[in-house]
């Protein structure tokens, strides 16, 4: 069913900014918040810098702290960030995508709240390279479909132009 997104996206970015795409978006820590029911240390995405609502594509980023605890014991002499890690910042980046998506807009007011949702499934998942301490994850996500139940996003961690893993999700919305 996804196959044809999941080749072309194991190659290259699912995303392009183009005419109908806001760059220039600077989306932070508080809007994500309104946008997102996780807190830190579990907020995996740092900021979101471009959306575009036509095509139903986000991008955003994560900037791995080389102190993350996470690497004491993945793997110690050798650290890498774990790849179910990178598959939830890529979900919760596409949480974003439709809590945009949902409004319209590609603002996030100071009184609204994180929709209330659930994973239902991961359909595809890929690990094709080495996430490094201190590395900054370019975090794409991409609406395949939506009804007023459950959401399908596509999203991809790409490093220096490389996608380093990639994942087709599902979303039960609760609300």
């Amino acid at each position: 069913m996804f196959e044809k997104l999941i080749k072309r996206g194991k190659r290259r970015n699912l995303f392009d900014v183009d005419a109908s795409t806001v760059a220039r978006v600077e989306l932070g820590v508080a809007e994500l918040e309104r946008m997102l029911p996780h807190r830190d240390p579990f907020r995996l995405v740092d900021g979101i810098d471009a959306v575009d609502l036509e095509v139903g594509a986000i991008r955003g980023f994560r900037l791995v702290a080389e102190d993350d605890p996470v690497f004491a014991g993945h793997f110690p002499g050798e650290p890498v960030y774990p790849g179910v890690l990178q598959v939830e910042a890529i979900g919760q980046l596409g949480i974003c995508l439709q809590h945009l998506l949902a409004s319209k807009k590609t603002t996030v007011g100071a009184d609204e709240k994180p929709r209330r949702l659930r994973l239902l499934k991961v359909h595809h998942a890929l690990f094709q390279g080495e996430v490094r301490p201190g590395a900054r994850m370019t975090l794409v996500a991409k609406s395949i479909e939506d009804s007023d139940y459950v959401s399908t996003c596509i999203g991809q961690v790409i490093i220096d132009n490389t996608v380093r893993s990639l994942a087709v999700f599902e979303v039960f919305l609760l609300d």
